[in-house]
């Protein structure tokens, strides 16, 4: 049944609930109802059979009254009084549907004559017509005499089996009516997801600035249409950013190739091939560099989007690591006239891949080296903490505003795409940084003001994620 339901639509399925629940309980309604009617009118008809036993048993003459004439309250023709001995013989009875044998079985009389009230429903007569019978010990005149009253049930059968069919009829079409009004209310109340399924049915990849309609009330619909309203917004940001990334990286690839290609085809058309072929092979080699700077960048953020990226973890000083990346960019700095300088005290060690690592701390460095003005200075300051170990590169540069402090690390994203360009940057440089000290379990963020510098910090754990991580020799 669960199995069938579950094929059907939802809406089948919650009406199909209900009107199977709603014939539950009508089913127990209607038991109780019988069972109550039915209950009710037996009761009443005790009562009249405790006021008649009530007026025999204390009537001196009450074997008179009864061999006489009917009982006092009891129809003649409907009703039956016996008077049975210990032995179980009838000595008296009355009313036309007393039969001559007694009312009361061999057990019944026992407990009549112990003292016992016993009530019970018995079938007299040939027709086996049901009575409702009191027998109880009649002591007054005659000692081990047993008095049973009967009355019939035949009408209360009547009013009971009359509710019966009215239930019969009545059940079904309110079911047919509960389960109408039920669909009607359950297409009501799901008109909200066909159209949201309408509207994101309709959303594509030419329509991914869509959204759904969210419905006024709050409720759990609205939760739904919010959830994939939030949904499409994600989706949406991953495509764009996706798209701009192949733009990004296209264009990327494509500037280095068409200055090789034109220097060389300068150096075909050349007849003096020989003078400048070291110059078109220089050029040529610098061009090959870049790119492959640009290709080990995709292919680390390619690993890392798809949780690929391996580190191979060694104990690390990190003092140590921001001494070595400074001593190799000083000759850099004092090109331009900046000042550099290192504060690293010892004990700042973290789990840490060594290479990976590395080339977080250079690529700060650089960027704060090429982008403080000379006579700047840049200082890096390594500090350590009970759960782990930092590094903060502050710098007197121009400084970044606030709209583009939010996006420094974001994928190709260029403060001056045409100065960086300049400079070989590909603006992928701080989104490496970024995804690598993640991938480390750190954090990374950058703080600056317009004309007071800028201040690049990250902070890492002692201890790396392990499902980023793989031991290292």
């Amino acid at each position: 049944m669960t199995g069938w339901l579950a094929r059907l639509p939802v809406r089948a399925r919650v009406t199909a609930w209900y009107v199977l629940l709603l014939a539950l309980l009508l089913a127990i309604l209607g038991s109780f109802l019988l069972l109550r009617l039915r209950g009710d009118l037996v009761a009443e008809v005790d009562e009249g059979l405790d006021a008649q036993a009530a007026g025999i048993l204390t009537d001196d003459d009450g074997l008179a009254i009864i061999s006489g004439r009917p009982m006092a309250g009891l129809p003649p023709g409907e009703t039956a009084a016996q008077l049975v001995s210990a032995t179980g013989q009838v000595k008296q009875r009355a009313g036309s549907a007393a039969p001559s044998q007694s009312l009361l079985t061999p057990a019944m009389l026992r407990r009549v004559l112990a003292g016992h009230q016993v009530r019970a429903e018995v079938r007299v007569g040939p027709e086996r017509v049901r009575y409702r019978i009191l027998a109880l010990r009649r002591n007054a005149g005659v000692s081990g005499t047993a008095l049973a009253l009967a009355a019939p049930l035949a009408d209360i059968d009547r009013s009971v089996e009359r509710l019966r069919l009215l239930l019969a009829v009545a059940g079904p079409v309110a079911l047919a009516l509960a389960g109408g009004g039920g669909w009607l209310l359950t297409r009501a109340a799901l008109r909200p997801v066909d159209r949201m399924t309408e509207q994101a049915d309709a959303i594509g990849a030419d329509r991914l600035g869509d959204r759904v309609s969210v419905p006024d009330a709050a409720d759990e619909l609205t939760r739904l249409a919010r959830t994939l309203n939030g949904m499409l917004e994600r989706i949406e940001h991953g495509v764009v950013t996706q798209r701009r990334f192949v733009a990004d990286a296209s264009h990327e690839l494509r500037t280095p190739l068409a200055v090789m290609r034109a220097e060389l085809e300068i150096a075909l058309r050349d007849h003096n091939r020989a003078t400048d072929a070291s110059e078109v092979l220089d050029s040529a080699a610098e061009e090959v560099a870049r790119m492959s700077r640009i290709v080990d960048d995709l292919l680390t953020l390619a690993h890392r989007d798809e949780n690929r990226l391996e580190l191979l973890l060694e104990t690390v000083d990190l003092g140590k690591v921001a001494t070595g990346v400074a001593a190799q960019l000083r000759p850099l700095a004092e090109a331009t006239s900046v000042q550099l300088a290192v504060e690293a005290p010892a004990g700042a060690v973290v789990l840490a891949d060594r290479a990976r690592l590395t080339q977080v701390v250079t690529n700060l460095v650089d960027n704060a080296v090429k982008f403080t003005g000379p006579g700047g200075s840049v200082r890096v300051r390594v500090w350590e903490a009970d759960d782990g170990a930092g590094l903060a590169v502050a710098d007197t540069g121009p400084g970044i505003a606030p709209e583009h402090l939010r996006r420094v690390f974001d994928r190709f994203y260029r403060l001056d795409p045409a100065r960086s360009r300049a400079r070989g940057g590909s603006g992928l440089g701080l989104a490496i940084c970024r995804e690598l000290v993640e991938a480390h379990g750190g954090r990374i963020w950058a703080e600056s003001a317009e004309g007071a510098g800028s201040t690049f910090s990250l902070a890492l754990p002692i201890r790396p994620p392990a499902v980023a991580s793989k031991p290292g020799p």
